[in-house]
């Protein structure tokens, strides 16, 4: 009986499809909120965590990869990645100019703005812009230092963010000093809806079936013969 379950075991695991990575170097956090979306929607998946990085690698099933991708996709993942205050202004760095002071301290806010709009059911992507003035314009239709913002955003076709415009505008107007409502350029884009659902198979040994078909190497279809005959001959002695 122990032989009959170790080589079924066997058999179950030559016939079952490779993984292919998908995404590495995330976060454990991330990853398993990754991997929670994809098992929710009948994807198997499964994580590697590096012991020396604590960085996560993802792997999926090669049949269910472009669903795996695009699913994450529309759901925002994987996260952008964003600099920290400590990146921008390390320690033990030479001063530099007013004008870089500025210009870092304006990327810093897009980026905290990115992350925030990120944050927002439904958002896939967010990019902001924040533009100053020359100080020296002298043009009397042109005020010094009038700022203005750019903001763009991908959503989920699934969620409706027409709604939302007016608080966007009004989380970006308070979250930059100077800068007016009418100054706020603001582009909303909903993604195009990809997905197809992967439609279950009636039992797991029918995927492995369709896994033979595609790859029918003679070292695959030689084994798995082998195993095939050791399972069918241990179960009719067992019978005998």
């Amino acid at each position: 009986m122990k032989k009959l379950r170790w080589l079924a075991l066997l058999l179950a695991l030559l016939l079952s499809g490779c993984k292919v990575q998908l995404y590495q170097n995330l976060p454990q956090a991330e990853a398993n909120q990754m991997v929670a979306l994809l098992m929710l929607n009948h994807i198997d998946a499964s994580s590697e965590m590096d012991a020396k990085t604590g960085k996560v690698t993802l792997k999926i099933e090669k049949d269910q990869f472009i669903n795996a991708v695009e699913l994450l996709r529309q759901n925002g993942y994987p996260k952008a990645e964003y600099v920290g205050i400590e990146q921008l202004f390390p320690s033990g760095q030479l001063v530099s100019s007013p004008a870089q002071e500025e210009a870092k301290m304006s990327y810093l806010k897009e980026q905290q703005l990115e992350r925030t709009l990120s944050n927002m059911d439904g958002v896939i992507s967010a990019r902001v812009s924040i533009a100053q003035n020359d100080s020296s314009a002298s043009s009397s239709h042109q005020t010094p230092d009038q700022k203005s913002a750019s903001v763009y955003i991908k959503y989920s076709p699934e969620a409706n963010l027409g709604n939302s415009e007016s608080q966007i505008r009004n989380l970006i107007k308070n979250a930059v000093p100077d800068l007016s409502y009418e100054n706020i350029s603001l582009f909303l884009q909903p993604a195009e809806f990809r997905y197809q659902p992967v439609v279950e198979t009636p039992s797991q040994w029918k995927g492995y079936q369709n896994w033979l078909v595609e790859n029918k190497t003679p070292v695959t279809i030689g084994l798995g013969s082998i195993l095939v005959a050791g399972v069918a001959g241990l179960a009719l002695g067992r019978r005998k």
